[in-house]
């Protein structure tokens, strides 16, 4: 009886999901030496544990504007723990070295561009660039390392990861021109074309850190004047969630509404930096989110104390909007909810 309500269930959720617009991919035939490898998923922000964490800390204080004392006063308090960044580059990153799209997955992408990923995985020019733009949305591993520093307070491994990864090995610039490479060759219609073109999140998401390398590469360098230390670190050492979710603009993910802008020297230089490189991701940094945060920090922080210089994009937000991607989102998580307490009803 258990197993039969659970069977109805699940074809519930199909013919539900199937109406709101979302396939059920089935997975795809591979060769023995594709089976035997670990391969790419889409994972949850490594961000994600420290922003509830912020977000839980912030609401216990009853500031709700913005002022740029009380910022400085909470970076300071944030950066006093922190370790200032490497007075040279390492000529290798700390072990254990996170590593890009690194969970395993049902194999969901076509062939081509299951072999194509898996491949580029192990070129050893694409590990030695190792790109921190898809370590911030693809990376399990470098998930546990924030997870770490957080916990700990011990930021020492990311600020060692931070300087290689600006300057990696052969050099940035190399690096740089690699990756243009390799957005180019992913989009072939031999590799990912179908499943970028199919919206295949997977595809989408290593599209996304490929085209957005460089500027990434260059946000992660962004040095809080006042106190030597890297923004990304004071980002993630604050109490308050706010300039951390500016990290995950180039990943495509919307500021939130209930953000109160900090008016740091930090968030005004990343979203400086942002702004500036609009002409140069190839279509892969959503220029609409980046506007839409400056105009957010200078309503708060004052009309000039961000230049609006990005184009419009083509591309649209991870966040979802009009009411077809809310109702798909919403649909979806309350058929998760329900198939997940069946399940457990089931196997009891």
């Amino acid at each position: 009886m258990r197993w039969s309500l659970l069977l109805g269930a699940l074809a519930i959720a199909a013919r539900v999901l199937a109406r709101e617009g979302r396939d059920i991919e089935r997975p795809l035939p591979l060769p023995p030496e594709v089976l035997s490898r670990s391969l790419p998923v889409s994972i949850p922000s490594p961000h994600a544990a420290t922003l509830r964490r912020q977000s839980r800390r912030a609401n216990t204080t009853t500031t709700t504007t913005a002022s740029t004392s009380s910022s400085s006063s909470s970076s300071s308090n944030a950066s006093a723990s922190l370790p200032l960044r490497p007075s040279t580059a390492p000529a290798a990153p700390p072990s254990p070295v996170p590593s890009p799209l690194d969970t395993s997955i049902s194999y969901a992408l076509s062939d081509s561009c299951l072999l194509y990923l898996t491949s580029l995985l192990q070129a050893t020019t694409f590990q030695s660039c190792l790109p921190f733009s898809l370590l911030l949305s693809t990376s399990s591993s470098y998930a546990q390392l924030v997870s770490a520093a957080t916990g700990t307070n011990n930021y020492t491994t990311l600020n060692e990861l931070l300087a290689y990864t600006y300057s990696p090995q052969p050099s940035g610039d190399q690096c740089d021109t690699y990756m243009q490479g390799v957005l180019s060759d992913m989009g072939g219609k031999s590799n990912c074309q179908a499943d970028i073109a199919a919206k295949k999140v997977v595809a989408l998401e290593a599209k996304i850190g490929v085209g957005t390398y460089a500027v990434v590469r260059q946000a992660e360098n962004l040095i809080d004047p006042d106190t030597g230390v890297y923004c990304y670190l004071e980002a993630l050492a604050s109490d308050r969630p706010d300039d951390l979710y500016l990290w995950s603009l180039p990943q495509g993910i919307a500021l939130p509404s209930t953000s109160t802008p900090t008016c740091s020297k930090c968030s005004s230089l990343l979203l400086s930096t942002l702004s500036s490189a609009s002409n140069s991701t190839s279509g892969t940094l959503n220029n609409t989110l980046v506007n839409n945060a400056i105009s957010t920090v200078n309503s708060a922080c004052g009309s000039a104390f961000i230049s609006l210089s990005a184009n419009q994009p083509t591309s649209s937000s991870k966040s979802g909007t009009g009411a077809t991607a809310k109702g798909v989102r919403a649909g979806g998580i309350v058929l998760v909810s329900l198939l997940s307490a069946l399940a457990a009803y089931v196997l009891a």
